[in-house]
């Protein structure tokens, strides 16, 4: 007899005997379990029966495994086994961490302090090397998909590829709105061609936020978090947190700069400048100070940007509510 997805804790799944909830991801529920062959804790996460009827979900969540075992990399979650349940029940493994996500960390507004703040944001930088290198495309690199491990040091790790696509793969819908509102950059939101610059702007959203404690862009309306995304340009991070180095600065602006184009070519790219960054390495005449800041960039939107921003996710098929 099969067992729903919310009831599992006690239950088998092939070798693994579950043992409770952890969480939601993108594509499935996340429970801790036990390999009953050699006493290992990992992490399954499952696609229930419901969700495994849609050819879609169960085509993404399949791709999610698929990534995962081509990406190998100390800074992206190691994928143990991927099976399948006679009961229909699809899942995979994955190595069990122990930690607190980034946005955990930040909880509160609070901000990385620098030597951290490089030491986490290269080995993710790093972890986004090796899937760009893969030909995958992340698409909802955020806070909340970071995770940092309970270790001395710690290692962080790129999370839950849900949503990841092969460059080439054509899943995705037109009209289909994918990532996070407040991380995806402009050309998800306009349904434009994503590649891996995509990914780029959304990590120096994460910089952003890790470096001064806030979004560049926060605000409880979806509407005017997207407009902001396309139409606003971020305060620099200096006007948030003084110490910050105009090189560092720089790096951030230009990774959220709206056209692909005028972003840092790779991450390979970001990663090497960040190791320069935070070794000293860069000349400290590179970079300048923006003047002062304006008294509403977090605000709502003026109702001609707003109308704009609807008329554009609405030309794409976008619901707005």
């Amino acid at each position: 007899m099969t067992s729903p997805v919310g009831t599992l804790s006690g239950t088998r799944i092939g070798a693994y005997l579950v043992e409770g909830k952890l969480g939601k991801g993108g594509m499935g529920d996340v429970y801790r379990a036990v390999d009953e062959r050699s006493g290992r804790m990992v992490a399954l996460k499952v696609l229930g029966e419901t969700r495994a009827q849609s050819e879609a979900l169960l085509a993404r969540f399949e791709r999610e495994w698929r990534v995962l075992r081509d990406v190998v990399h100390p800074n992206v979650v190691t994928l143990l086994d991927w099976p399948h349940d006679q009961r229909k029940t699809t899942y995979f493994v994955m190595e069990l961490l122990e930690g607190q996500t980034l946005d955990a960390r930040l909880d509160g507004g609070v901000a990385l302090d620098l030597p951290v703040f490089f030491e986490t944001m290269v080995q993710i930088g790093d972890g986004l090397v090796a899937v760009h290198g893969a030909g995958i495309v992340h698409r909802d690199v955020k806070p909340e998909n970071i995770f940092l491990t309970s270790g001395d040091p710690p290692v962080a790790k790129l999370l839950d590829f849900g949503l990841a696509r092969v460059q080439k793969s054509q899943i995705t819908g037109a009209g289909t709105l994918v990532g996070t509102p407040s991380y995806v950059a402009p050309e998800q939101i306009t349904g434009d061609a994503v590649d891996a610059r995509a990914d780029i702007y959304s990590f120096g959203l994460v910089m952003y936020r890790a470096l001064t404690g806030h979004h560049p862009f926060a605000n409880d309306d979806q509407v005017t978090t997207l407009g902001h995304q396309l139409l606003s340009p971020p305060p620099p991070p200096s006007w948030l947190r003084e110490e910050i180095a105009p090189q560092l600065e720089a790096l951030i602006l230009r990774m959220l700069r709206k056209k692909p184009e005028d972003r840092p070519r790779s991450m390979v790219e970001v990663v090497a400048t960040l190791h320069l960054l935070a070794h000293g390495d860069i000349d400290d005449n590179e970079g300048a100070r923006a003047s002062n800041p304006p008294d509403d960039r977090y605000g709502p939107l003026n109702p001609l940007a707003e109308s704009l921003v609807k008329r554009t996710l609405s030309r794409k098929g976008f619901k707005t509510e």
